[in-house]
């Protein structure tokens, strides 16, 4: 198709900007690595209601603290605090993210920095649905292209990390915690560490369950849910430099759904990871890492285990299973040829692997279930990269950050006779320069170019299945800039970031087709806080995007509206509280029947607004209760990006909300934790 390309041109220039900068600008170690007594350091418990910007573009947040409102029972659950995220509500749990107006696959999602996805053809099972809140140590959303370490330069990256423990001394430590809330919400999570300066173990246990809650027109949404997860670690340190660490990651769960036609009776996983590192070789040589995966889902669907009446059954397929496994393995290294200059280079693979099997009406009421059939595998792809990414630091108040990667997909159609396949080679890179300005108040700036190509994935090839139209759909080719500053002094801490992206063959998917679009998209976030007592402080945040389809002529589907924030806190080192307020604005700009893999659009949405409520005592240094209410004035809404109930027969009333999924209504929650 003929396009129109405003950065015709850029794409050559910007990847030889970030090659040269690669070879010739090899930001100092200690400015980019947290030093041991950073990592050492024990902060106290706080209601988290907005996560902030600490480094530009990169937002750190514990997974520990509890949120408002009520802490998640999910990972997308994390991210709905992070401003420019949107969360497709699902049912209870397994909630899709979109950051600024992208998900789906668009959106990388790295475990111990290894990619993990879903099963579902239609994604009730996204990547946040197997992370457990509590059992990661650190959640770090990377927003645009701003790295090419982390499997590959995508539009936004969220890291959830586990951090190897340390020990001076032989001794035993660990935490716990449990909530309970509305509709009979009960979670609890034990993370349990012992060792030596020679070596580690660390196991974690988390439960969450909840029936069906109520929306804010007191109506029960078909929504109830159990899920759990198990962790064993081992670690050898056989000194302070080294570090092999073997990870084995076990879940399950099961979810209603009321916006599917199928609910999720099986989410099986298991995980195995494996690390070993070294630190300090030479003088120029810092880090070497390299690492092994193993991830492996295992998902069914039906249509009668969890529906009442067997209000399922007016469709054809009555159970459908599939599974999905992820296999590879990463080697990188960190240098430092003078002290103004970190350089990280490595090479990834992942083999990624999918299988399905059914079962259609007659052969559920004839006895025939999912065990007797066959796994048929229908896709595969071989991944194969080369990265390297180098910080320099100019002067003391300059420095400059590019990167480029080189990847290799190989998609292979395993259904068809003969196989269906498609290789494409893709070109990422990015240009990052900061500034520190003495302006009265420290203030960073900073500017970015990036350049990002994304094969289709499973998803989007999975549209059209009777030919290989949508199987080699085109390369996307996204460019972006972002502008932006950050600051933090004294009572006063704020941040602003603005971007552009314009994307050539921007996948747009329907219920069962797919296109390609030119698409633009522009937008920013911006945070404000302000301690205005010793004990009380506000905060406020703000994120917009603007999506439109140049093809078309309309706007881009899937677009979230503008979402504001506003917190005031109290805390005084033992007792804490805060009101929240959450107002969005309502979406008028529409593509009905087309969107993403996460959902489509089915019409405009009006605005809304809501209310929390926190509050919390600090009992001694090592045990915190809080509580909460949610939605106080019990407010019927649902967000704009949300999935549809769409399947037919039955009692639809039951099972989903006709137009969207809506949120819970009023809802109250307690949670207490200890440290030992």
């Amino acid at each position: 198709m003929t396009t129109r390309t405003p950065f015709a041109g850029l794409r050559g220039a910007l990847l030889a900007s970030a090659a040269l900068t690669l070879f010739v600008c090899p930001v100092r170690a200690e400015d980019v690595k947290k030093t041991e007594d950073d990592k050492a350091t024990s902060l106290p418990e706080v209601v988290v209601t907005a996560p902030a910007m600490e480094q530009p573009m990169v937002i750190e947040t514990d997974t520990a603290n509890p949120r408002t409102p009520i802490p998640p029972a999910d990972g997308a659950g994390y991210l709905k605090n992070i401003p420019g995220f949107s969360v497709a509500r699902q049912g209870g749990i397994d909630g899709d993210p979109v950051l600024r107006g992208i998900g789906g696959s668009r959106l990388n999602v790295l475990l111990d920095d290894a990619p993990l996805l879903g099963g579902c053809p239609n994604r009730m099972d996204p990547p946040t649905a197997y992370i457990f809140p509590n059992s990661f140590d650190k959640l770090t959303v990377l927003k645009g292209p701003q790295s090419v370490v982390h499997g590959g330069s995508a539009l936004g990256t969220i890291l959830v990390e586990r951090e190897a423990p340390k020990f001076e001394k032989t001794e035993i430590r660990g935490s716990a915690s449990a909530l309970y809330g509305s509709h009979d919400r009960n979670d609890q999570v034990v993370d349990a560490e012992g060792g030596s300066k020679e070596g580690f173990v660390r196991a974690i246990a988390t439960h969450s369950s909840s029936d069906d809650y109520r929306d804010g027109n007191g109506d029960a949404l078909h929504s109830r849910y159990w899920r759990y997860s198990g962790t064993a670690m081992v670690g050898w340190t056989p000194d302070a430099d080294t570090l092999i660490k073997l990870t084995y990651d076990e879940s399950d769960a099961q979810a209603a759904m009321p916006g599917k036609m199928m609910d999720g009776t099986m989410f099986k996983r298991q995980g195995v990871n494996l690390e070993a590192s070294r630190e300090n070789i030479t003088p120029w040589l810092s880090k070497v890492k390299a690492q092994a995966y193993h991830n492996y889902v295992d998902h069914i669907m039906d249509t009668y285990s969890m529906r009442y009446n067997n209000s399922g059954m007016g469709t054809m397929t009555a159970a459908s299973q599939v599974d999905h496994l992820m296999q590879g393995g990463k080697l990188n290294a960190e240098m430092t040829p003078d002290a103004a200059t970190l350089i990280t280079a490595g090479v990834d693979f992942n083999h990624d692997e999918h299988s399905s099997r059914s079962q259609t009406l007659a052969e559920y009421r004839n006895g025939v279930g999912l065990d007797g059939k066959m796994r048929v595998r229908d896709m595969e792809f071989d991944t194969f990269s080369g990265f390297g990414e180098v910080t320099r630091e100019l002067s003391a108040s300059d420095r400059v950050i590019g990167g480029y990667r080189l990847t290799q997909v190989q998609a292979t159609r395993n259904n068809k006779q003969p196989n269906w396949e498609d290789d494409r080679t893709l070109h990422s890179g990015f240009v990052r320069y900061e500034r520190n300005l003495d302006v009265g108040l420290p203030v960073t700036t900073f500017a970015s170019l990036g350049h990002v190509e994304r094969a289709p994935d499973y998803w989007e090839r999975n549209k059209v299945t009777t030919s290989n139209r949508t199987f080699t759909l085109a390369t996307e080719k996204t460019e972006q800039i972002d502008l932006g500053a950050l600051f933090k002094q004294g009572p006063w801490r704020g941040s602003a970031s603005l971007f552009y992206a314009y994307t050539d063959d921007f996948i747009l998917v329907s219920s069962n087709n797919a296109k390609s679009v030119e698409a633009r998209r522009w937008g920013g976030e911006g945070e404000l806080a302000y301690q205005f007592l010793p004990s009380w402080s506000v905060e406020g945040t703000v994120a917009y995007v603007h999506g439109a389809n140049l093809t078309d002529n309309t706007a881009l589907a899937q677009t979230p509206p503008l979402d504001t924030s506003l917190a005031v806190k109290y805390d005084d080192g033992t007792f804490l509280g805060g009101l929240h307020m959450r107002a969005v604005a309502g979406q008028h700009r529409v593509d009905t029947g087309w969107g993403s893999v996460i959902g489509q659009d089915i019409g405009e949405t009006g605005g809304f607004a809501v209310f929390s409520v926190n509050g919390g005592w600090r009992v001694t240094q090592t045990a915190t209760l809080t509580a909460g209410i949610d939605n106080i004035f019990d407010k019927a809404y649902a967000e704009h990006i949300s999935k549809t109930g769409s399947w037919a027969g039955g009692d639809l009333a039951a099972y989903n909300d006709t137009v969207r999924v809506n949120e819970p209504g009023r809802t109250f929650w307690m949670r207490g934790s200890l440290t030992f």
